[in-house]
């Protein structure tokens, strides 16, 4: 309860300091804690001007194993013309243990709906609350009020592509013979830069009560990764994911199923698998949990499970509150 008061405390105050004096203000603010001292927080906003959403984010991460706090900050630019979304967003991560990264990307959405559709949230994709496409942080802001932006009717389709390029630099290298993930480093001499360029396919459903979203990614690079003594990457997001996780990811899928059963109460499932480069094992990822929308304010709980060979597995407990109006 504790938590809860403090989040919701935190999410009024920056309500009262960007809000407008209208509607079409969204604010949300989640924090996660687990395994190895893992701590995040991520907080975001959504002002939408005409036709225009401005969404800035930010995430805030460390674990046991990090050298320093990471911190990200990122904006995303969306437009919205009745079932047509386009968006951009960058983002910027100053260095921490030698580390930086930076992104720049772009994503277009299209409702296919037998009724008819306003502005509002996408089921998938960038736009579906989240920047990140995260699924417990982006439900603590979306809908707050506990009603669906887009008319919908029986169903509704979303469809969706995008684009995103993501700029490492690392100063330090994985120590010889050590594994990418022991976190053994040493230091490089020369920045190494790498260039991750994500291609992402996505879509989702809507029939009364459930809704089902999916996400494909794949990633490619402008240089080979072996033979550079590469550690992994200190700071990964992937879709469906709360948790900050680490590594170069090849393949990622996500689906997710959630209910809208009873007019406060939403309950969601996530489901993620992810390869990766570096001879790094493949991931799996669930995360139950839920929202309940109280008027305005919305509040979230989540638990999620990150399992990969070789690794010890991660758990998570997400607790996130959100005001819409």
């Amino acid at each position: 309860m504790r938590k809860i008061s403090i989040l919701c405390a935190v999410v009024s105050a920056v309500a009262a300091l960007a809000a407008p004096g209208r509607a079409g203000v969204d604010v949300g603010v989640s924090d996660m804690s687990g395994s190895d001292s893992y701590q995040s927080v991520r907080a975001n906003a959504s002002v939408d001007i005409g036709q225009w959403t401005l969404t800035p984010d930010y995430t805030r991460y460390h674990t046991a194993f990090t050298n320093g706090t990471y911190n990200d900050y990122g904006l995303r630019l969306g437009y919205n013309d009745g079932p047509l979304a386009l968006g951009a967003r960058g983002s910027v991560m100053p260095k921490v243990d030698g580390y930086s990264q930076g992104s720049a990307g772009v994503d277009a959405t299209f409702t296919l709906n037998p009724g008819h559709s306003r502005q509002g949230a996408k089921l998938a994709g960038p736009d579906s609350g989240g920047s990140a496409g995260n699924s417990s942080a982006a439900l603590s802001m979306m809908e707050a009020e506990g009603m669906p932006y887009i008319d919908t009717g029986l169903g509704r389709v979303d469809i969706g592509v995008s684009a995103n390029e993501v700029m490492h630099q690392d100063d330090l290298q994985a120590a010889a013979g050590a594994n990418p993930l022991d976190g053994a480093t040493t230091s490089r001499g020369k920045t190494f830069d790498l260039g991750e360029t994500d291609l992402s396919v996505y879509g989702g459903m809507e029939f009364l009560f459930t809704e089902l979203s999916a996400q494909v990614t794949k990633s490619a690079y402008d240089r080979s990764l072996s033979g550079e003594s590469l550690r992994a990457a200190p700071f990964l997001t992937l879709a469906g994911v709360d948790g900050i996780e680490q590594g170069y990811p090849d393949l990622s899928y996500n689906l997710r199923l959630k209910w809208d059963v009873l007019p406060v109460v939403h309950p969601f499932i996530t489901f993620t698998h992810t390869t990766y480069q570096l001879g790094e094992s493949p991931s799996d990822a669930f995360e139950l949990g839920g929202a309940v929308s109280l008027q305005m304010l919305r509040v979230t709980a989540g638990y999620e499970h990150f399992a990969q060979s070789g690794t010890i597995a991660r758990d998570y407990l997400m607790l996130g509150a959100g005001l819409g109006f």
